[in-house]
């Protein structure tokens, strides 16, 4: 199998770190001599060895980011709560998000 050659342009932030110390990081890589894209994936400590991955365009990051404003918005609008005969409880609870609160989980 051929070497795989990347380049680690710039490093924006880990996400986490397991116990082993790998670490779940946010970069922008060039594959190859492909155009470099923003890359999320796991990375060996000495960044030598890499686990799968995604790779995400500048047009793909901007639409998570709006995806992500989104959900997180929703999460954490306020609870309120309601009792009364005359408010559509049916539509209050569909602007609260199916899973609950991320924060909680």
């Amino acid at each position: 199998m051929a070497k795989l050659s990347y380049d680690i342009l710039e490093k924006f932030g880990t996400l986490s770190t397991s116990k082993s110390g790998w670490e779940l990081q946010l970069n922008f890589v060039q594959w190859g001599e492909n155009k470099p894209k923003f890359d999320l994936r796991s990375w060996s400590p000495d960044n030598s060895k890499m686990g799968k991955g995604l790779t995400l365009s500048h047009d793909e990051v901007v639409a998570l980011y709006d995806v992500l404003t989104n959900v997180l918005a929703a999460e954490h609008a306020p609870i309120t709560d309601v009792t009364g005969d005359d408010v559509d409880t049916d539509a209050q609870t569909n602007e609260q998000p199916k899973w609950g609160r991320l924060d909680e989980m």
